[in-house]
């Protein structure tokens, strides 16, 4: 592999180290330096100007559903509809485009955006007979028409799964809306996908990612997206490093507290249980692909309600849903620590939160090397604040979640409990380590918006910051998406900082970020995305 001579802008080596210049021989990190020293040590190395431009450590998301991501792109999207009537029309342009007996899927609809919930009655208007399934925006509740309610036999007589809920009208028949666990009912109805059309997705999902800066993800899906990274990898398509969650159960479909579309099936045996019966464990695997956590839910998501608070939304009596038991949850994070396989824990609501560090914490004490996450940490009580740091459990958290939900967590959590709400700074201050990420589909996998809502805890339009005391500084926002996302997957000492000996895994964008102002940084732009000293995806670079 030829030497390469990156210079004419600046190298952020790690946190508070920056260098001229940056020699990358064999894939990895040779010298960094004065430009002059390294330029006269290069001899004919190839010479890349960044042109005024920063390169950092390549940006890892550490949370993103990589396949569902790639089968989104190319699906009915209704995040921008702001009404039922908006989401109906362009649901039922799709539903003309399709072949007789061919389902529709897609959705991303945010119910708050509508005032209400929408009902099968309203998706029957437009999809007439053609079975009709659609995700909502965070996930976690599915809108089915008439037609998918009958493929799926759900009816008066049907008793939602524990740890789910069908909606249902005064007379006890389903209204067509599912959440958490009962999504199941309706995903297994649909036609799976095919191979070919799970290898186009994570080739979707690669290139967009390349365009990002994304050097690297933690892809939280199933089976299937699994099998079609393998075969990326063995074909030589595989140009991302991917670390594939395992998930807690096998369903042989999507998994039903997710957003995964419903055609996403499990392929094979690629569970908790068979990965505990066959060996596996976290970190086995070479250095493009390797497994990564086990994947929990132990509750919802704010957008539906269905995260598990302490105490009640606002003007309810609900506290959403635990989905798993609290008692089965440490028993299985146990079996999984005893297996070597480090646990990634879905907590929202500062119920969940707590449940989950009690689940974790005497694995802190058997099997202390296992990097063990939380996933999204959005609302923690006051006294579970410090435990993150005390027991060396990672906070995995997606700082576009903060400023996308803002509305939303004043509306639900109201004024006593938003000032603990996506505590960044807390966290980092009471030890913590912070590893971030996208949940892309739920947002887009852009490092730049997520380094912005860092920083800024505003969205771009927003006049004032939202707890801004929270608010990190760019260095601490690159960390997260660098040292820390490599620190929660046990890859510290390949990558995620730039310093000698390390994978040259590289982004570079067109302007030095630390010279912007807060409101500039989502104006920036990828120049290039650089793997293994191997620029993958270039746009303006000499």
């Amino acid at each position: 592999m030829p030497a390469t001579l990156f210079h004419g802008g600046r190298i952020h080596v790690r946190s508070g180290v920056s260098a001229e210049a940056l020699l990358a021989r064999d894939g990895r990190v040779a010298a960094v330096g004065r430009a002059s020293d390294l330029a006269r040590d290069a001899g004919t190395a190839e010479r890349v100007d960044l042109r005024g431009g920063l390169m950092t450590p390549g940006w890892f998301d550490a949370h993103v559903h990589f396949m569902w991501w790639g089968f989104q792109m190319a699906e009915l999207d209704l995040r921008d509809t702001k009404t039922i009537d908006e989401a109906l029309e362009l649901i039922g342009r799709r539903a003309r485009e399709l072949g007789p007996g061919e389902w529709l899927t897609g959705g991303r609809f945010d119910k708050n955006n509508w005032g209400r919930w929408p009902t099968a009655a309203d998706l029957d208007r437009v999809t007439g007979d053609r079975p009709a399934v659609m995700r909502s925006r965070d996930g976690h509740s599915r809108w089915l028409n008439t037609a998918a309610l009958r493929a799926a036999k759900i009816g008066k007589d049907t008793v939602a799964p524990e740890g789910g809920a069908i909606f249902r009208d005064s007379a006890g028949a389903p209204t067509g809306v599912l959440q958490e666990r009962a999504n199941e009912l309706a995903d297994r109805a649909v036609p799976p996908a095919t191979e070919a059309d799970c290898d186009a997705a994570i080739a979707r999902a690669q290139d967009e990612a390349l365009k990002r800066g994304i050097t690297g993800v933690e892809s939280l899906e199933q089976g299937s997206s699994y099998a079609a990274l393998r075969r990326a990898r063995d074909r030589g398509k595989l140009t991302v490093r991917a670390l594939m969650g395992i998930p807690h159960r096998s369903l042989a479909l999507s998994l039903p507290t997710t957003g995964t579309p419903p055609q996403i099936r499990d392929s094979g045996a690629f569970d908790f249980e068979a990965a505990l019966a066959s060996g596996m464990r976290t970190g086995q695997g070479d250095e493009w692909l390797q497994l990564g956590h086990v994947k929990f839910f132990a509750d919802g998501a704010l957008g539906s309600q269905t995260a598990a608070l302490e105490e009640p939304y606002e003007g309810t009596g609900d506290r959403g849903i635990l989905t798993f038991d609290p008692i089965e949850l440490r028993t299985d994070v146990a079996r999984a620590a005893a297996a070597g396989l480090a646990v990634a824990i879905h907590a929202i609501g500062d119920r969940a939160v707590r449940v989950a560090l009690d689940a974790v914490a005497p694995t802190r004490i058997t099997s202390p090397a296992l990097r063990q996450r939380l996933e999204h940490v959005q609302l923690v009580r006051e006294e579970d604040l410090g435990r993150f740091g005390a027991l060396g459990v990672i906070a995995s958290m997606q700082p576009i979640h903060c400023t996308s939900d803002r509305d939303l967590a004043d509306r639900y959590w109201g004024p006593r409990r938003t000032p603990r709400a996506y505590p960044w700074r807390t966290l980092l201050e009471r030890g913590a380590t912070l590893a971030f990420g996208s949940d892309s589909p739920v947002e887009p996998i852009d490092p730049l918006l997520g380094i912005h809502a860092a920083v800024a805890r505003r969205r771009p339009a927003d006049r004032d910051a939202w707890f801004p005391k929270q608010r990190l500084t760019l260095d601490e926002a690159l960390h997260g998406y660098t040292a820390g996302a490599a620190y929660s997957t046990g890859r510290e000492r390949e990558w995620g900082t730039l310093e000698v000996g390390m994978r040259c895994d590289a982004t570079v964008v067109d302007r030095d970020l630390a010279k912007l102002k807060e409101n500039e940084l989502p104006d920036a732009r990828v120049r290039a995305t650089i793997t293994d000293g191997v620029v993958r995806y270039a746009d303006g670079l000499a």
